[in-house]
């Protein structure tokens, strides 16, 4: 009897043991920034909320880059990937995505002393463009080969503070900006806000949700997707979204 008791109590134990999810992410502000090695963002305020609301699973952050970030799934340095889309570069047939709980956009930001309205930004050649290093861009065709790249005066960069600041300083004529990140900028530098030309039109409009690989066990899409219900209907996603400063977007 006691034995069995013994046996029971350890089933017990071990199965109100959380599961352990690793959640991988690259740069990609405002989701995940890297700060000297030091992460934060919305993917780390995702997981602390996830692991706040829960006690199923525990997850935790794997720090990636955009071009390891393939391998890295399939030889399961993680199992899954928040504020990501399968059509960005995912190989078919490797990943599920979760419901969609996040719209963002791409825009222009141009310094109003150059752009004095918004057909500044309807020819872009012979202008100086900041973009993110492994981004894709609409107005490149999705693409950074010496084809799309041709005609445009494009620099490539890790920092999208120093690409904003670029545009303030004049020292370049455009920058690609995740919206979502150009709201919490400007919420800390109100006084750039004058400043700035922000497009009216987007270069590209995505829609975000959870990617989980299809070769691991520990979490399914419907328990992600169940996750995310969690935190949508008690209101968590949404007052969080408003203390960062971020809107909810709208196309």
């Amino acid at each position: 009897m006691k034995i069995a008791l013994i046996l029971l109590l350890t089933s017990l134990t071990t199965w109100a043991k959380p599961i352990p999810i690793q959640l991988g992410g690259y740069e990609f502000p405002p989701y995940v920034i890297n700060r000297g090695g030091t992460y934060e963002g919305l993917t780390l305020d995702l997981i602390a909320l996830l692991n706040q609301k829960q006690n199923k699973y525990v997850f935790s952050f794997v720090p990636t880059t955009t071009y390891r970030r393939y391998h890295d799934l399939k030889s399961s340095r993680y199992q899954i990937m928040a504020f990501e889309s399968k059509t960005w570069g995912w190989t078919p047939g490797t990943v599920e995505s979760s419901k969609i709980f996040r719209h963002g956009a791409e825009v222009f930001v141009a310094h109003k002393d150059k752009a004095k309205n918004q057909s500044y930004f309807d020819d872009l050649h012979n202008k100086t463009i900041k973009c993110m290093q492994g981004y894709h861009y609409g107005f490149l065709g999705f693409s950074t080969s010496s084809a799309a790249l041709k005609g445009f005066n494009v620099e490539f960069t890790n920092t999208l503070d120093g690409n904003i600041r670029s545009v303030v300083m004049k020292r370049a004529d455009i920058a690609m900006v995740t919206k979502e990140y150009l709201d919490i900028y400007l919420k800390t530098h109100p006084e750039e806000r004058a400043k700035l030309m922000v497009s009216t039109k987007y270069d590209q409009l995505y829609d975000l949700g959870i990617l989980v690989s299809k070769e691991q066990k520990a979490i399914s899409v419907a328990e992600v997707n169940r996750l995310i219900d969690i935190i949508i209907h008690d209101g968590s996603w949404s007052a969080l979204l408003k203390e960062k400063g971020i809107e909810e977007f709208r196309d």
